[in-house]
């Protein structure tokens, strides 16, 4: 380390570099000289230095001219350079390596202050140094100060024409203010080859809500080859197939989509779809006791009492705190009172068998009870139940997991012929022999529901068959390969004249012969029917069962979902059939209707309640014909129907779940 930048004093710290700098260096960084730009701007064509300006511009004149007769015949050669972002022309002298003495001793006075200026001592000269060295030494600083003062020159003709653009830029903008999409300055441009956006900026889009179309009169219809969907427009008439005489896009016509005349062209209008929102918005505003329930179950753990209050409000404050997981051993004493006759808990996973127990003890004359999710109860709380809820006639059970085969018998041989109603649900540990008890000790049943239940078989249709007086019978999911025809004929011929109620939800394996052999001879008296995923059952077994089937009264709820057999004629018999009676309808996932057949539904006048979802013939013109003909309708699913369109507007105070047209404008309200 030279002497001249021993202790610091001429160390700069530029890009975080520690170190010395040498005299070069330090001036550069004085006079605010930079490296170029990463990402310059195009640089204008250079110009020659114009007239100097200042004090020192003169001084460094005079030692142009007193320099010029050492410089070489060589003519100097002009760069153009970027700093700071300015163009900056940098001009270099071609100097001949021979310099007279006399003239390299004029000079030493000038270096001399350079060097001061830059912090330096004169000390750093040493005797060390060649002759020749000095006389390079001093050609370099001559090039440098040429350099800074034609670098001045052009930087100061710049200003100035930059001064004398924004002046014409303001006299012109003064004159017209262009718009937004003209007034784009030339490092704007995108056609400029030199031009780089480095800040990312991205233009908006051209989307707005005044583009859209109008929701008036306008219909959005299918094309009859491509299957596409497009838009009519009010006043326009698309082109129609002269083969199959359906309608037309614009791609399948070989046209554009005609623009409306003027005298055509409809107003744009404000979407009914927000208005009918917001009158249904307004309209659903809760009661004074709506509020005050929902008010008391989100502060459950702070009440002591609910005093005088009705089962119905009891009933939704325990709804309410059983979908937030709040139903505990502290909260589930508020809903004890021994004046109950009946109770429902509809999520029991936070109650544990102390909790259980205080049922049995504080709510001794309990006819009906319901524990869902009761996965904590075991054998204790069951045999305490049999003690104590002498009057019990009803009981459901979903999920008891801990609870033994020894225990339910006991259960049902306490209960004995009083015992009504029986539902078990996601039981493994629920055998045949528990179920020859029940039915054994039980014969005045006339409820049975058994779901998810791993060892159910063909064996146990025998004692189910036993209970003459059931009037509804629920049997879910047993599993693929565990139920078969047969047994499930002989079930329905023997308790099927008096059921209200049949569920065979999920028997895969069953054949029509349960239509044909059982349901249609036997159940004269049914009013519900759920056959939903038994994959076998075909459109003639079904039809077969609701034509002419003059036995049977009509029936108030049917369930084929997931039935993928079945087709047009089963729906057309079933709305033929029970037109007048029937009030809820599943035909979800029943791919192979078509639009002829999904406008039978409109017959049923009394339905409120329709799953049509993965229906793909569901469309506007369906929709409105059966809203029409349904005036009690309130509930209507269509997911996966992408033929109905928002232009399908529903009625106040009906609902219209799934459509996409509703969930893609979401985006935009």
């Amino acid at each position: 380390m030279s002497r001249r930048n021993r202790g610091g004093a001429n160390t700069t710290f530029v890009n975080n570099v520690r170190g010395p700098t040498s005299a070069l260096t330090s001036f550069l960084n004085e006079r605010g000289i930079r490296r170029a730009n990463p990402a310059p701007a195009p640089a204008p064509p250079p110009q020659a230095p114009t007239a100097t300006v200042g004090e020192e511009e003169e001084e460094e004149e005079g030692e142009d001219e007193e320099q010029s007769s050492a410089a070489s015949s060589t003519p100097p050669t002009r760069t153009t350079r970027l700093t700071r972002g300015r163009t900056i022309v940098t001009t270099t002298v071609a100097t001949s390596s021979r310099v007279s003495r006399s003239e390299s001793a004029k000079k030493d006075g000038d270096n001399q202050d350079v060097n001061k200026e830059d912090g330096g001592n004169d000390d750093d000269d040493g005797d060390d140094d060649d002759d020749d060295d000095d006389e390079d030494y001093k050609v370099q600083r001559t090039s440098v100060r040429i350099s800074i003062r034609s670098t001045r020159a052009s930087s100061s003709s710049a200003a100035s024409s930059s001064k004398a653009a924004a002046s014409k830029a303001d006299a012109t903008s003064s004159k017209k203010r262009p718009r937004k999409k003209d007034s784009l300055s030339d490092s704007d441009n995108p056609e400029d080859k030199d031009f780089h956006d480095i800040t990312g900026y991205v233009q908006r889009s051209n989307f707005s809500h005044k583009g859209r179309m109008p929701q008036g009169s306008n219909k959005i219809e299918f094309c009859s080859r491509c299957r596409a969907r497009f838009t009519i427009r009010a006043g326009t008439k698309p082109a129609v197939d002269e083969d199959t005489g359906g309608l037309l896009c614009p791609t399948c016509a070989g046209s554009p989509s005609p623009a409306p005349s003027s005298d055509q062209k409809a107003r744009p209008v404000k979407r009914l779809r927000r208005k009918i929102q917001k009158v249904e918005i307004e309209n659903q505003i809760p009661s004074l006791q709506d509020l005050c329930i929902k008010k008391i179950a989100n502060c459950i753990e702070d009440v002591e009492a609910f005093g005088d209050i009705s089962d119905i409000s009891l009933d939704k404050i325990c709804r309410i705190i059983s979908r937030n997981r709040s139903l505990s051993d502290e909260t589930v004493r508020l809903f004890l009172d021994p004046r109950h006759y009946d109770m429902s808990l509809y999520d029991c996973t936070e109650i544990t068998p102390v909790g259980f127990k205080n049922i049995a003890y504080l709510c001794p004359k309990l006819r009906s009870l319901k524990l869902k999710f009761c996965g904590r109860i075991n054998d204790a709380v069951m045999s305490l139940y049999a003690s104590h809820l002498t009057q019990l006639t009803s009981l459901s059970l979903i999920g008891p997991i801990l609870v033994t085969e020894a225990t339910y018998i006991k259960f049902f041989e306490a209960v004995e012929n009083g015992f009504e109603k029986f539902e078990l649900k996601h039981s493994a540990r629920f055998s045949l022999k528990t179920l020859k008890a029940l039915c054994e000790n039980c014969p005045n049943l006339t409820c049975l529901r058994l779901g998810d239940c791993n060892m159910m078989d063909d064996e146990w249709i025998e004692p189910i068959a036993g209970l003459t007086k059931l009037r509804s019978l629920r049997i879910r999911n047993p599993g693929r390969g565990r139920l078969t025809t047969e047994p499930v004929v002989k079930l329905i011929q023997a308790v099927g004249s008096g059921l209200e109620e049949l569920e065979l939800k999920g028997c895969v394996d069953l054949e029509d012969a349960i239509l044909v052999d059982a349901i249609r001879p036997c159940c004269v008296r049914l009013e519900r029917l759920n056959i939903a995923g038994c994959e076998l059952l075909t459109t003639e077994a079904v039809e077969n069962l609701f034509k002419d089937w003059s036995t049977n009264r009509g029936l108030n709820y049917v369930n084929l979902e997931n039935c993928i057999l079945v087709g047009d004629e089963a729906l057309k018999a079933l709305t033929s059939h029970s037109a007048e009676t029937l009030e809820t309808l599943s035909i979800k996932g029943l791919d192979e209707l078509t639009k002829e057949a999904l406008l039978t539904i409109a017959r049923c006048e009394n339905l409120t309640t329709l799953d049509a979802s993965w229906c793909r013939a569901m469309d506007d013109d369906v929709m409105k014909e059966i809203m029409d003909s349904a005036p009690k309708l309130m509930n209507v699913d269509v997911w996966g129907d992408h033929r109905l369109t928002e232009c399908c507007v529903s009625r106040k105070g009906m609902k219209i779940v799934g459509r996409e047209g509703d969930y893609l404008d979401l985006k935009f309200i």
